[in-house]
């Protein structure tokens, strides 16, 4: 029976998730998009083994039918068919929860994957909107290059608290008499 290190593997997606999101120095924009095209190479390779996996595990179920199960094992002849056939679903079994945690894990991979691409991606705007950016270092001769003054914030009134509203008084028609 195979060993699975589930925890290491999630442990590095997680690295590698957070690592995307820590402000890395700046960088040229053609270093991020030959990155940006390396995880693209790599998210569809992690696709394709995703698509594999899945028609694996749809095929296992197919497989786990009874009838498939029966039709796998009539041409074995036994005295016990019913032990042979038991034996062959969890065989089936087995090698379905194999395929079913590669493919969980191969699922938090190609997140991983997106998750650092969406952040690449992000970072080459950012620094195509850098680089379009005016320079704000003005020569220092000119009156731009002087401080500027604060300009007062305008004074803003403030209404009075609303008054408390009292009964008014009904003024009644006189009588007249």
């Amino acid at each position: 029976m195979k060993k699975r290190y589930c925890l290491p593997n999630i442990f590095i997606g997680v690295l590698l998730v957070v690592g995307a999101f820590i402000p890395a120095p700046a960088q040229d924009v053609s270093a991020v998009e030959v990155q940006i095209e390396r995880l693209r190479a790599q998210l569809r390779d992690v696709v394709d083994r995703e698509g594999r996996l899945q028609e694996r595990v749809s095929k296992l179920d197919e497989d786990l039918r009874p009838e498939s199960i029966e039709r796998s094992v009539a041409a074995v002849g036994t005295t016990d068919a019913e032990a042979l056939r038991a034996r062959r679903r969890e065989q089936l079994e087995r090698e379905k929860s194999e395929v079913a945690g590669q493919l969980s894990e191969v699922s938090a991979k190609r997140a991983g994957l997106e998750a650092e691409i969406a952040a690449a991606e992000a970072e080459a705007v950012r620094l195509k909107a850098a680089a379009l950016a005016p320079k704000e270092a003005a020569p220092r001769n000119t009156p731009a290059a002087a401080p500027a003054a604060p300009t007062p914030a305008p004074a803003v009134k403030r209404r009075a608290p609303p008054k408390k509203s009292t009964p008014r008084k009904r003024n009644r028609p006189r009588r007249r008499a």
